[in-house]
């Protein structure tokens, strides 16, 4: 152990004051000796400047009543009031807190007396107070790999970090860190080219120790760690075993849409040492000999380490590959491994432009389902199931009473010689003997279960299977609504008196929720009106589904608005962006809803709205639009 002192020899000056009036403060004189203890310094020329401690003397109150930023100027005795004193010394214009080469922080903390008529020296030893950390590279290492790179940082501050290259000459550099655990990210490049890292978490670290990351190349091709130390000098040495053909670097995975892709890689290490801007995506059909630089710019987050860029311009239904290439290495250029990913089918709307229609009888009494009679299979007329087809309607419980509020219309149409749905609110029943309930128009992705003529409650499911992801849906519809709310009661109609008159609505949601089973068919959401309340966690609802974003199953939303829910009584185009929560998930389940009185969930509405539908349609973008 070095020692530097600086002898400290107080001595007391005196003074006899024979004049009553004079009185004075009893003082005594303090002189400090500073010195380091270097235990775990390495090298002998790493002579310790004593110019760097700082000290600083407080009072008993807290309160500092001396500090000098080079303790050397204090070459006189300090005058003190008598008591009890705290010195803390350390290296000046460093706290320790943060990593750097060659930069130990030394610091002491003693207590002091200071009476009087005595003289008082103290001597203080100032000792390192942060973390010696050394790399070296073995020779089997050096032989392996063509360029190694350890990024040492706190694990609480990521930012917090010195970095070690491997070099030709076989010196070990040498950094300091706070008392904290450590992570040590290595990058490693085979002779390959390969890009390879390996990470490790160093724990349990004191001040004034050492430790020492000392690489070598792994046995039987595994991966392992050893810790010895020496206690005469508290040195801890790490050997770490690193395969040569370790897992990658390149943490990636593809998130494809239709006609694009984004792409990720995080590369730990990697970003540590090097220029960004020499990193780029490249990417090809799977068939194709030659790469193509992705021309959007790469996103980084620098916490994480993590890049990422938006390809465009892709065919859907296609097998691609993409890799991460960093154009200049430590030696040459580098290449991640490579990865697959398909783009995404788009999905069209079933009978989007509802020019198909069956029922099963020419009469009131038989529902009309958007579906075509090559596709109505599944019907069942020894059973109220009905037919399971895409698009359903109420037309299932009001039929019964021999009403279709749901129904096919030639004369009226967007696309002249097709159909349209036509969707037209009504009562069902006979109202003035209060038997009955209003009903909307109305369409839906779903299949229409059961109705309860006691309560004129109905089951409804919600929802067809669906893994596409389009951006928006657009359409057509014509709307002439009653301007007096004949039905219901309540805040719904009094929301639909201030809009003036009724409304319609028009909405997509795409969900992800695992849904139910019925009758062998896979559905997103029930609503059963004889439930006493909504019941989320079985994805039943009494009178609405919730598509807010409390129900984190939604993965996207989007409907017409208000405005427009009002319509013009003439054809108006429209287009819904699908507001997505999530760019990350894919659907299960599509939910399609058009209706002629928005609020007939609640038996709300004017029984003059009628409403047509006519020529829907999914759009498969490259700009998907997040929810706000």
């Amino acid at each position: 152990m070095k020692k530097l002192y600086i002898l400290l020899t107080a001595c007391i000056l005196l003074t006899a004051c024979q004049n009553l009036e004079l009185e004075h403060e009893a003082v005594g004189f303090l002189k400090l000796e500073v010195g380091t203890d270097k235990t775990t310094q390495t090298r002998a020329e790493d002579e310790y400047n004593p110019k760097q401690i700082a000290v600083k003397i407080v009072n008993s109150a807290g309160k500092t009543v001396e500090e000098t930023d080079d303790w050397t100027t204090w070459t006189e005795a300090i005058e003190l009031p008598v008591g009890t004193y705290t010195i803390e010394a350390s290296s000046a214009g460093f706290d320790g807190k943060t990593a750097g080469w060659d930069k130990p922080y030394y610091a002491a903390k003693e207590t002091v007396d200071i009476k009087m008529n005595t003289n008082t020296s103290k001597e203080i030893v100032c000792k390192l107070a942060n973390v010696l950390v050394t790399v070296e590279f073995s020779d089997d290492f050096r032989a392996a790999f063509q360029s190694a790179v350890v990024g040492v940082s706190d694990k609480s501050n990521s930012d917090n970090k010195v970095t070690f290259e491997m070099r030709q000459a076989s010196e070990t550099g040498k950094a300091y860190f706070p008392v904290t655990d450590l992570i040590s990210n290595l990058t490693v490049s085979n002779h390959k080219g390969e890009l390879h890292s390996k990470k490790d978490i160093i724990t349990g670290i004191k001040a004034q120790e050492n430790v020492i990351l000392r690489y070598r190349i792994a046995s039987s091709g595994s991966s392992n760690i050893n810790v010895s130390i020496d206690d005469a000098t508290k040195t801890y040495t790490y050997t770490i075993g690193v395969p040569v053909t370790s897992t990658s670097t390149l943490i990636a995975s593809a998130n494809a849409w239709s006609t694009f892709a984004y792409l990720t890689a995080e590369v730990p290490s990697f970003a540590e040492v090097f220029d960004q801007s020499k990193l780029e995506f490249q990417y090809k059909t799977v068939d194709a000999a030659e790469w193509t630089k992705v021309t959007t710019n790469i996103n980084v987050e620098e916490k994480d380490k993590k890049f990422s860029t938006k390809l465009t311009g892709l065919t859907p239904a296609t097998a691609y590959q993409y890799r991460l290439c960093y154009n200049e290495g430590l030696e040459k250029g580098l290449t991640s491994d490579i990865v697959d990913f398909t783009t995404e089918t788009p999905i069209e709307l079933y009978n989007g432009n509802f020019d198909n229609w069956w029922r099963q009888e020419e009469k009131d009494s038989s529902p009309w389902y958007a579906i075509s009679s090559n596709d109505a299979t599944s019907f069942d007329n020894s059973d109220s199931h009905y037919l399971f087809s895409f698009w359903d309607s109420g037309n299932g419980g009001t039929v019964t009473l021999s009403k279709n509020p749901t129904s096919p219309e030639s004369s009226e149409v967007h696309t002249a010689g097709g159909k349209s749905a036509k969707l037209a609110s009504q009562y069902v029943g006979v109202k003035f003997l209060n038997m009955g309930k209003f009903a909307a128009g109305n369409v839906f992705t779903g299949h229409f279960c059961s109705a309860n003529m006691k309560t004129y409650q109905a089951k409804i499911n919600f929802g067809q299977p669906f893994s596409s992801r389009p951006t928006q849906l657009t359409g057509w519809f014509k709307y002439n609504r009653g301007t007096e709310i004949d039905e219901g009661s309540g805040s719904y109609k009094t929301i639909l008196e201030a809009a003036g008159g009724d409304l319609c609505s028009i909405y997509i949601a795409l969900t992800d929720n695992a849904g139910f089973n019925y009758d062998g068919k896979n559905f997103a959401y029930q609503i059963d009106g004889d439930l006493s309340g909504d019941d989320p966690a079985n994805f039943k609802y009494k009178n609405a589904i919730d598509f807010s974003e409390a129900n984190k199953d939604i993965i996207a939303y989007g409907s017409i608005t208000d405005e427009e829910a009002k319509g013009t009584g003439a054809w108006q185009q429209f287009t819904i962006d699908l507001q997505y929560r999530d760019l990350t998930r894919t659907p299960k389940y599509i939910i399609v809803v058009a209706s002629a009185s928005k609020y007939g969930d609640y038996f709300t509405g004017s029984t003059n709205s009628v409403m047509y539908v006519d020529d829907l349609e999914l759009i498969y973008g490259d700009t998907p639009v997040m929810s706000e």
